[in-house]
């Protein structure tokens, strides 16, 4: 039989677990805020001076994925494959390698006969 005094002790030590995982769980809580602050851009000069409007409405808000036809997208394709061409053209140098000549003189002579 489980005694009173038994029972108390088991709910004294289920609360301390509790409240030292609600510990962890705000500091944990406020280290990502922390970081998330850190990542974030702070306020642009425009909008510290007071000129939000101009600043807000030029700048897109995340980068688009481009939404190309295929004609277009083949176009492109073309066009960066003879760029990169070119680059690998450029970056190969060119040997011109001279004919070589041999004599028949030297090689007669060496002989000894």
């Amino acid at each position: 039989m489980i005694t009173l005094k038994s029972l108390s002790r088991k709910l004294e030590k289920l609360e301390a677990s509790m409240q030292k995982d609600a510990r962890r769980l705000s500091k944990l809580i406020r280290k990502v805020k922390r970081a998330a602050s850190k990542m974030s851009p702070g306020p642009s000069k425009a909008l510290i001076r007071g000129k939000a409007e101009h600043a807000t409405a030029s700048a897109p808000s995340g980068r688009q994925k481009r939404k190309l036809s295929v004609e277009t997208r083949a176009k492109l394709s073309a066009v960066t494959h003879e760029r990169w061409a070119a680059k690998r053209a450029m970056a190969v140098p060119v040997v011109v390698a001279e004919p070589v000549t041999v004599s028949t003189t030297n090689r007669d002579a060496g002989n000894g006969s």
